[in-house]
């Protein structure tokens, strides 16, 4: 341990930098594919859920935690079902504006920051403990954001997909 850091915090603090990372590869795009949606969420995921093991054995109460899950995941379906999505036989396109593309990155950001409050929180360890158990709490909210749209638009590209709508070309005759 070096100043009160762990591996723990070096692993959250790649797993951050990978989610905003894939999630820009996510909005530079213009065709996206279902795996691409859940990397992501699994990143984040996977931060905030060492995040919460970090709060619960500080003997932190995981309703708060459970809570931003469910408010996080509420979120993102609604984000999930207000994208307009173009589903041909070969690939999604997804149909949002710019800036509501870049309201993903900032999603990703947030669970960034969260982990840096973290990080930093260990560091001067009993000062900021109130503060390290709402990064952890928006961490978790983040994750259930990015896991809410990622199901959502996996379902619909899939139905989509599976019952293709009429055609807008029209058949020679």
């Amino acid at each position: 341990m070096i100043f009160n850091l762990t591996l723990v915090h070096v692993l959250l603090a790649l797993g951050a930098g990978s989610c905003v990372y894939f999630a820009l590869r996510e909005i530079r795009r213009r065709y996206v594919s279902i795996w691409r949606l859940f990397v992501p969420a699994a990143l984040a995921s996977l931060v905030a859920a060492c995040l919460f093991l970090l709060q619960v054995i500080a003997h932190r109460p995981p309703w708060a935690f459970e809570t931003a899950l469910l408010v996080g995941l509420a979120v993102g379906a609604l984000r999930g079902f207000t994208t307009t999505v173009q589903v041909d036989l070969y690939m999604s396109l997804l149909q949002d504006r710019s800036p509501a593309k870049r309201v993903l990155l900032w999603v990703p950001i947030a669970l960034a920051i969260a982990v840096a409050v973290e990080i930093v929180g260990a560091v001067v360890a009993p000062a900021l403990d109130n503060l390290r158990l709402g990064a952890a709490v928006a961490a978790v909210a983040c994750a259930g954001l990015l896991i809410g749209r990622a199901a959502v638009m996996s379902v619909r590209i899939t139905m989509a997909t599976l019952n293709p709508g009429p055609s807008h070309r029209k058949r020679p005759s």
